[in-house]
């Protein structure tokens, strides 16, 4: 056995260990398919939401409020179509403080790029007209708001051209609440785009 032979064998074992490793990356984003046993619509999900937070030092040190933002494609008897997720929830306990008990509820929100922004309004009966009977992209508190949005080619492939750099969601006065990125991976709508077929022409 040559020496070159020897060095080969632990070199290659090693190139397959990382191929391996980085399909294994590539897959822990892919999207998660599910079925609706109460509605029986098919929903196919973005691995993990986009996450977005802003700072609430005046109630807490540390504290923060939070958007999700993550994106689903429902298949109800071949009728495909696209959604999107925002999800309110806070690390904030506001039960013993005089403001609202849960975060901000989504209504119109405003996604802002370097290069331009994207206006959405929420669909009145919410997650339950997607065919959704439990939630989905809310955080790790119990206390969470929700709402969900009708995308069209357009405002998909806006989305698709990377996350948003901030969010915005608006007090009940028209008050804009920030939200900038905190947890953000393009990659997880790029899968999604991918598996649920979404066509560059279509962009």
């Amino acid at each position: 056995m040559w020496a070159s032979d020897r060095i080969a064998g632990p070199a290659a074992i090693l190139l397959l260990t990382l191929g391996l490793a980085a399909c294994a990356t590539q897959r822990d984003l892919w999207p998660v398919e599910r079925l609706d046993l109460q509605s029986a619509v098919t929903t196919t999900l973005m691995s993990g939401p986009w996450v977005y937070g802003r700072d609430v030092p005046a109630l807490a040190a540390h504290a923060r409020d939070y958007v999700n933002v993550g994106a689903v494609q429902t298949n109800r008897a071949g009728q495909r179509a696209y959604w999107l997720g925002v999800v309110a929830w806070s690390t904030i306990d506001r039960s013993a403080l005089p403001v609202p008990v849960t975060p901000v509820k989504p209504g119109k929100v405003l996604f802002s790029w370097d290069d331009g922004s994207l206006e959405l309004q929420p669909i009145p009966a919410g997650r339950e007209a997607l065919g959704i009977s439990e939630p989905i992209f809310a955080g790790p508190q119990p206390r969470f708001e929700d709402a969900w949005y009708m995308l069209t080619a357009a405002q998909l492939s806006r989305l698709a051209s990377g996350p948003p750099v901030t969010v915005s969601l608006f007090r009940e006065d028209g008050t804009p609440i920030l939200y900038e990125a905190w947890q953000v991976d393009r990659r997880a709508m790029d899968q999604f785009l991918e598996a649920t077929g979404f066509s560059a022409g279509a962009r």
